[in-house]
């Protein structure tokens, strides 16, 4: 192979101009004739081994020829800030009908060939602890060195459908690698891949193919598919596919980084014989391996097939968490490109240490504000979006103390400690996200998220949904956890991520079950009669709309029924709740940075709202409690009711921590962070009977427990439990 492209390098034509350069002219020639030489019954795997290698070589030197609108998108998602122009680099414009020769003659058909040609020979039911052979070190050197490039030249979007649906790349790489890994033969492997140096990683090149194509597999799998029938990957493969992925982007990002921090955007255009360095390799590797196994890591929140622990480097230390906390280090550059690497509570202790840098800054635990809010508790709502709305960011980020107002205009004792304002917090969150108002519907899960409808029953819908991503923002800048539960697929654009068809389970199941019947029906669709259109329902008015340009004059076939359903999908997911979502985002981000969200995927976010999931801890909870009123931690009542809250089941602990502090869920990095620390506090002077009788109460805004001295355990158990399954409980005062 290496003398075949060294002798390609000693014969290259003439530049017959600027626009038809001589290597890529003979390019365009090679490609047809290789397809011809390839559809060939007696063409040899040495033939297209020796193919693959010349075509490489010239592909090298080309520039790229990627689509204007995925230079457009790719512009888009960088932004202008991440484009990094070199003033040195003059890129060559081939000639049109060149360009689109070379284009064309790298086809399906072409693909099919190639792959088929190269991996014929190689059985997937080779012996785990066989390493490969020669041949196969060889097939799969040439098929990867050629996709590489080929990936970094020509437009994708064809050629990954291609190889995902209609080859078996995705499955012979994987066997590849897993025996490499299995028995070690990663550095051996470095000598034999003649297309990288030596010294170069031997899973290098085979990642840099796999992790794209198997990514964009992920996109179509249905979960029937990934979770019950295990294809194309057996879970247990998967888990040791991310056990590789893990190891890989660790090595790249950490111990042997190859660019300095802070450079891990790299120019969309760059010259050619940069785009195929073993730097410009690395760097590729890196961002498809994350971008790879932060998808495994959505598949895993939907159904856990392996501990998340799994995604967590092996070599996070205090020091890595140290330097992440500070811009432009290695580390800190790492926890915004693959922060799944980093150790959950370990990212929740650098996101509240940002938080608690903002609010020192703004004054936050200053008693006295220049924003005060006046609220009529009957008109919560409506006065919380007028005062909120009329405040700048910089008020936003300072302290905000609430006055409220009876129904008789008269404002209610007590000041405003950071304590009125939490139950205010509570109290406008659980109106403003109620269903009934109709900004809101629920899945059948009873998880949230924007109703597609809204703008039928509020004018300003888009004004308020700006104000509720404000007032979500706000209450996680000051450490409130407010009880409501969103839907992932919502949750997704705080992230400002595509949702994709494995999210529509959780918004509408029988939509779902649906599109999956087309996706495996055997017989002729177009027999079914359907249409790229869809019908919408809301509150009994229907309205049509196309899904493509004169969608509801094209019908489903055989041939486009995928690219139905994924639109389908996009319309429900995506496009529906497109502005009510981009207006939440806007109002959330008036508080809450994209780069500490992004820290975070969509279950983490859900718990950074409303806390963690696990069971209550009571010792933790004890351990962090004041007292007041004559008790104290030794005193006999305050026994009896730790022994009491300790046997309550969990749903009666989560009842019980509802009722005391607003939440039923406890802070994420535990009770130490309850801010204020709960207080148990005794109610009633003295233990007469009459005073015995009554219930316990709670102020939320305080986390605070009034508990009468009652005699027995029995007595306290029997009141404490009535009471926080009675509304009557409640004491807000």
């Amino acid at each position: 192979m290496a003398v075949c492209v060294q002798n390609c390098a000693n014969v290259l034509p003439n530049d017959i101009s600027t626009e038809h350069p001589g290597y890529a002219c003979l390019l365009g020639n090679i490609l047809e004739t290789a397809g011809v030489a390839l559809s060939q019954p007696n063409c040899s795997f040495e033939m297209a081994v020796d193919l693959a290698a010349v075509t490489t070589f010239l592909l090298e030197e080309l520039p790229s020829m990627k689509s204007s609108s995925r230079e457009s998108k790719e512009s888009t998602m960088l932004g202008d800030d991440d484009m990094i122009i070199d003033d040195e680099v003059t890129e060559i414009v081939l000639n049109r009908d060149l360009e689109q020769q070379i284009c064309n003659a790298i086809d399906p058909r072409f693909l099919l060939q190639l792959t088929n040609l190269l991996f014929g020979g190689i059985s997937l039911a080779s012996n785990s602890h066989d390493g490969p052979d020669d041949k196969e070190v060889a097939a799969v050197g040439a098929a990867c060195a050629f996709l590489h490039v080929t990936f970094n030249t020509l437009p994708l979007e064809r050629i990954m459908t291609v190889l995902a649906y209609r080859t078996e790349l995705v499955s012979v790489l994987w066997n590849f690698m897993k025996r490499c890994h299995e028995n070690q033969k990663w550095s051996s492997l470095s000598q034999q891949l003649s297309y990288l140096s030596g010294d170069a990683p031997g899973w290098l090149l085979p990642l840099a193919v796999f992790c794209p194509v198997y990514k964009h597999m992920l996109t179509i799998v249905d979960n029937e598919e990934f979770y019950e029938q295990e294809k194309p990957l057996s879970l247990k493969d998967i888990r040791g596919l991310i056990i590789i992925l893990r190891q890989a982007l660790w090595q790249l990002l950490w111990v042997n980084p190859t660019t300095p921090s802070n450079s891990m955007k790299f120019s969309r255009k760059t010259s050619s014989n940069k785009r195929h360095t073993e730097e410009f390799i690395q760097e590729r590797v890196s961002i498809v391996a994350s971008e790879l196994l932060s998808q495994l890591q959505d598949w895993n929140n939907r159904r856990q097939f392996t501990s998340p622990s799994d995604f967590h480097a092996d070599g996070v230390n205090e020091f890595f968490i140290s330097q992440a906390v500070t811009e432009n280090t290695r580390a800190n550059d790492i926890l915004k490109q693959a922060p799944f690497l980093v150790p959950f509570t370990s990212r929740v202790k650098i996101f509240n240490s940002q938080l608690s840098a903002v609010r020192q800054r703004h004054g936050s635990n200053s008693v006295f504000s220049r924003n005060r809010f006046r609220i009529r508790r009957d008109h919560i709502l409506e006065d919380a979006y007028n005062q909120m709305s009329a405040l700048s960011e910089e008020d936003l980020r300072g302290v905000i103390r609430v006055t409220f107002v009876n129904e008789f205009g008269v404002e209610e004792a007590g000041i405003d400690g950071g304590g009125i304002f939490k139950d205010f917090m509570e109290n406008i969150t659980r109106a403003a996200f109620d269903v009934q108002y109709g900004l809101f519907k629920e899945t059948t899960d009873h998880l949230l998220y924007p109703n597609p409808g809204s703008g039928m029953i509020h004018e300003q819908h888009l004004q308020f949904f700006h104000f509720l991503g404000t007032l979500l923002a706000k209450a996680m800048f000051e450490g409130i956890l407010v009880d409501i539960p969103f839907a992932t697929f919502f949750l997704s654009k705080l992230k400002q991520k595509y949702n994709y068809l494995n999210d529509l389970p959780s918004l509408d199941p029988e939509l779902y079950r649906h599109l999956i019947f087309l996706k495996h029906y055997e017989g002729d669709i177009s027999e079914l009669e359907l249409y790229f259109v869809i019908v919408n329902n809301e509150y009994g008015e229907q309205t049509e709309d196309d899904l493509l340009p004169g969608g509801r004059n094209l019908r489903v076939t055989n041939e486009n029924v995928i690219t139905f359903i994924h639109l389908v999908a996009n319309h429900r997911l995506n496009f529906q709740i497109r502005q009510q979502s981009s207006h939440f985002l806007r109002g959330f981000q008036q508080l809450i940075q994209k780069d500490w969200i992004d820290m975070f995927n969509e279950h983490e976010l859900q718990l950074l709202i409303s806390g963690s999931l696990e069971s209550l801890d009571v010792d933790d909870l004890r351990l962090h409690t004041n007292y007041a009123g004559g008790y104290h931690k030794e005193h006999y009542v305050i026994e009896m009711f730790w022994e009491v809250l300790k046997s309550f089941s969990l749903e009666n602990q989560k009842k019980f921590l509802k009722f005391v502090t607003g939440c039923s869920r406890g802070p994420l990095l535990g009770f130490k962070y309850l801010e204020p620390l709960f207080c148990i506090q005794r109610a009633a002077g003295n233990a007469s009977e009459e005073a015995l009788d009554r219930l316990p109460t709670s102020a939320t805004c305080m986390n605070l427990l009034k508990l009468p001295p009652y005699r027995s355990k029995e007595q306290l158990e029997t009141k404490l439990l009535y009471a926080i399954n009675a509304d009557a409980g409640f004491d807000l005062s």
